[in-house]
């Protein structure tokens, strides 16, 4: 076991601030003591696994704005991807900070100016939460929105009402949940015995975490953001998934006629879809589901256990995979938004296959027997539900 700072560095008096006064002196308690092995996770962690994941993350979600801002990608659904996109980015880039305090400053951290600790304390778990909050709401709504589209066509769209009016309440929503999570933390101005230079520290706001307000906020908090749409959107991605399927069938009863090439670019656009949708909701339900149960556990006791500290890294790190790894999944699977990427980056390998590809569509299309035009009329009805979009686990639209 070693201390979180030499003994010579030990504070000799340290007091609460707000702002730049001193407030409420006290006598620190034992300084903390951590496992020894836990210098060697964070560098792992927060020194080499973060910068990877927050690297790939930010690119990916910097090339999924430039694609949804094409001109084929102006749907209801584009617009909340859009937001998802954004507020995903802003997360990741959060964390940077957040990582490198944990990587450098630990826990309690050690800042010689008051801004960095004042940060640290108040604004850096708020800005990111608040910011991975706007994302899985946006998802959630985007699901819903997918849902209706499919499963209840008939309904008036868009469900939820103007889409640029939701991606701009939700945020001002989440934010505004998010506030009681600047008092979470407070700041403490020390003087160092050695050469009585001031340091400032962060600690847990005891008065407030103690309160029963506190206590409900936390749980409430976790089943808004976490609990309740892992589920929601899981359940409705599969209701997607067995309607699709359902509507696959009844159109392929509905042709009279097909070959069997056209039979199995079917089945592998089924399948893709498939894989889509229930790999992305598994991956949406591991990745965050971990950070629900640390939100409600944080203490700085349970941070002077090593294997606390261990589920602490994996939580942090798995969340933050799976808002980086939306765009490399989605452009796996999804064609258009694919071809969308390579026209928008003009990789000159991609102009004469797409061409080609729609040369070979047309005419597939146009051999197609002749069939009655009102079954021609409940084709297009069934093709025009089954190809509106649906919604990833991860916040995707995919059109088929």
């Amino acid at each position: 076991m070693s201390k979180l700072y030499s003994l010579d560095d030990s504070p000799v008096f340290c007091s609460k601030v707000w702002g730049s006064n001193f407030s409420s002196p006290y006598i620190p308690k034992s300084e903390p003591f951590e496992d020894p092995r836990t210098e060697n996770l964070r560098k792992l962690s927060y020194g080499v696994i973060l910068p990877i994941i927050c690297t790939l993350g930010i690119l990916g979600n910097v090339l999924n704005l430039i694609v949804l801002t094409r001109r084929n990608m102006r749907g209801t659904a584009y617009i909340y991807m859009r937001g998802y996109s954004a507020s995903a980015l802003l997360a990741i880039i959060f964390a940077i900070p957040f990582g490198i305090r944990l990587l450098f400053h630990h826990d309690g951290g050690r800042w010689q100016h008051l801004g960095e600790a004042f940060y640290t304390a108040h604004f850096e778990l708020f800005l990111g939460n608040a910011c991975l909050g706007v994302g899985v709401l946006m998802l959630l709504v985007l699901t819903i929105e997918r849902y209706v589209s499919v499963c209840h066509p008939s309904h008036m769209r868009p469900a939820l009402g103007p889409p640029r009016v939701t991606v701009i309440l939700l945020p001002i929503l989440t934010f505004v949940i998010y506030l009681p999570s600047l008092f979470r933390y407070e700041v403490v101005k020390c003087v160092l015995f050695a050469d009585g230079s001031i340091t400032y520290y962060k600690r847990d706001n005891t008065e407030f975490l103690q309160t029963i307000f506190y206590s409900v906020y936390k749980v409430i908090l976790e089943i808004v953001f976490k609990l309740a749409p892992t589920l929601l959107i899981a359940s409705l991605n599969i209701r997607i998934m067995i309607v699709y399927r359902q509507t696959c069938n009844k159109r392929r009863r509905m042709t009279l006629s097909h070959t069997k090439d056209d039979d199995s670019r079917k089945f592998a656009e089924e399948r893709r879809l498939m894989f889509l949708l229930g790999s992305t909701s598994l991956l949406f339900l591991v990745c965050v589901s971990p950070m629900a149960i640390l939100h409600v556990t944080l203490s700085a006791e349970n941070l002077s256990s090593y294997s606390y500290q261990v589920f602490r890294a994996l939580a942090n790190l798995l969340e933050l995979l799976n808002y980086s790894m939306t765009f490399y999944i989605y452009c796996l699977f999804s064609e258009d938004f694919r071809n969308t990427l390579l026209k928008t980056m003009k990789w000159p390998w991609c102009g004469d296959k797409s061409n080609s590809k729609r040369n070979n569509d047309f005419r597939l299309t146009t051999t197609q027997p002749i069939i009655t035009q009102h079954k021609l009329a409940v084709a297009q009805q069934f093709h025009q539900h089954s190809t509106s979009g649906f919604v990833t686990g991860n916040g995707r639209s995919s059109s088929i």
